[in-house]
């Protein structure tokens, strides 16, 4: 079938928007910045041809795709060929990961499907949804608590805080400040992840001007305290919000710089994804506080009882 893996570049990054505009896709991975920065965390290879782009993991125990990115109706048939390369050229069972609900209702019309693959829910990995007019606005009862944080903020710090749109020339800084915060973080790494992700942030600022991102950052007493990084998907007005970080020890500097973010930089999403959680307690109970109207969930498959002996 001439399907073969090539290592995840940034250039590849940019050709995967194309792909996620085949249909309506609200899961992290179709972003460009998300794939980058991740990409030494997976070893993240692809394949693309006319009708599909596809994302492989690559660890030491693992060659697994992730799910491919096509029109709606091409689904069964993409599926059915990346099947075939796995079982008869790799002689390995297909394991598929990152799937969404739309994806996995069309497999589900392959006869024999759910007899042949387990189907995983996998809760650590759902991405967090949220109505974006009321991220910016903190409105209603819902968002007391967080109005209260964000007006506590900007009544101690009055005029003593700035936010501003950043960019390539404030590189330096930003990294100065993300490795306080390393040094400085509320979640425990669960994963060991704080580190690849880090180090994909690293990369992406080395290739600025490059990437299709927005990046703001607050400054307090003429110091950088908060930054984030996020991109668009115009198809589905939704804002992706793949990095924030905030210094802890000034309280409601996160509520500020999440409220400030989607004003300056997506005054037009009508939809935010804040990204997954990977199962660590604190980063979830920080999510479900913002009242996400849907958890965007995600499903990993796996083929039973395939015989490698073929």
């Amino acid at each position: 079938m001439g399907i073969e893996f090539n290592k995840l570049t940034i250039a590849d990054c940019l050709r995967l928007e194309s792909y996620s505009n085949l249909r309506p896709v609200y899961i992290s991975e179709r972003q460009p910045v998300n794939q980058f920065i991740w990409e030494e965390f997976y070893n993240t290879h692809y394949y693309r041809n006319d009708q599909y782009m596809m994302c492989v993991i690559m660890t030491e125990d693992k060659t697994s795709p992730m799910m491919p990115l096509c029109k709606e109706a091409d689904i069964p048939a993409v599926f059915q060929e990346i099947k075939e390369h796995w079982n008869k050229e790799l002689n390995k069972p297909l394991n598929m990961y990152l799937i969404d609900e739309t994806f996995l209702t069309a497999l589900k019309t392959l006869p024999g499907f759910e007899e042949e693959f387990e189907i995983e829910n996998c809760r650590d990995n759902h991405d967090y949804l949220y109505d974006a007019a009321k991220l910016r606005t903190l409105s209603g009862k819902a968002y007391h608590k967080k109005k209260n944080h964000l007006n506590s903020f900007l009544k101690n710090y009055d005029g003593r805080y700035e936010y501003r749109t950043l960019d390539c020339s404030n590189v330096e800084e930003i990294q100065s400040f993300h490795d306080r915060w390393l040094d400085n973080r509320e979640y425990e790494d669960k994963h060991g992840s704080m580190r690849s992700e880090e180090n994909g942030i690293h990369r992406l600022f080395k290739y600025c001007g490059f990437v299709d991102c927005s990046i703001g950052g607050v400054y307090v007493d003429g110091n950088l305290e908060a930054y984030t990084i996020g991109s668009y998907a115009p198809d589905i007005k939704c804002a992706f919000i793949h990095i924030e970080k905030a210094n802890i020890n000034i309280p409601g500097l996160y509520n500020f710089i999440n409220q400030q973010f989607l004003i300056h930089a997506f005054p037009e999403a009508e939809i935010v994804n804040r990204e997954d959680d990977l199962g660590q307690e604190g980063l979830r109970k920080a999510k479900l506080s913002y009242q996400p109207i849907k958890l965007e969930t995600k499903y990993h498959i796996y083929q039973r009882n395939f015989n490698t002996d073929k």
